[in-house]
């Protein structure tokens, strides 16, 4: 892989002969074109292909969140690789011959924010319910900091983020979430400063 910084032809895309121009992250890289090989893939190969399959259709609708909070970058690697690097590693597991997320494990977002401690949850009448004590003061915990809910419905394999509703302070909410999803709920806690410059280490709910 090479990168065209300046030059008559300026920044190459698309392919061209055996190579191939892309902007990556703000830059003109040109890389060899990947060979085809007639072997069929082994076990271990179709393995990896399922869970990287699974784990990017899971992740894909909160890229914002991971691309913004999910730790520092590393190298090129970005946030949101490390995402996917992370949930790869610790939350897809076998079982009978398929592969599945493990949502207990999940890491949405990873940062030196302090999560408080929730003491109930529950889904009723198309609402999320939440109860926890602030903490506030106790290291880096402030006040204002605002309390995100992050739902997750395994039936229609969709979220929906409860977001700037209500602060660390309040320690309660009760948010309206799609009227639809009464039960297989997941639920994970973020929390973000008033500048939304820093985040927590997102914490799982539960499965509710």
């Amino acid at each position: 892989m090479a990168e065209i910084k300046k030059g008559i032809l300026g920044g190459v895309q698309g392919k061209v002969g055996t190579v191939v121009g892309v902007n990556w992250r703000g830059k003109n890289i040109i890389r060899s074109l990947p060979k085809r090989s007639g072997k069929a893939a082994t076990e271990g190969q179709l393995l990896q292909r399922a869970k990287f399959k699974l784990v990017s259709q899971f992740l894909a609708p909160l890229n914002q969140l991971t691309g913004k909070y999910f730790g520092e970058y590393q190298g090129a690697r970005s946030r949101t690789n490390l995402a996917m690097s992370y949930q790869l590693l610790e939350t897809v597991v076998e079982k009978d011959g398929n592969v599945e997320i493990d949502y207990a494990k999940v890491v949405i977002t990873k940062g030196v924010l302090p999560a408080p401690t929730i003491t109930d949850a529950k889904v009723e009448g198309g609402k999320l319910s939440a109860n926890w004590k602030s903490d506030a003061g106790i290291g880096l915990a402030k006040e204002d900091d605002n309390m995100m809910f992050i739902v997750y419905n395994k039936d229609h394999r969709q979220f929906y983020v409860i977001d700037a509703q209500v602060q660390r302070k309040a320690q309660s909410v009760s948010a309206s979430i799609p009227a639809e999803w009464v039960k297989n709920n997941v639920v994970w806690l973020v929390i973000v400063d008033a500048k939304k410059k820093l985040s927590s280490t997102s914490a799982y709910v539960g499965a509710i």
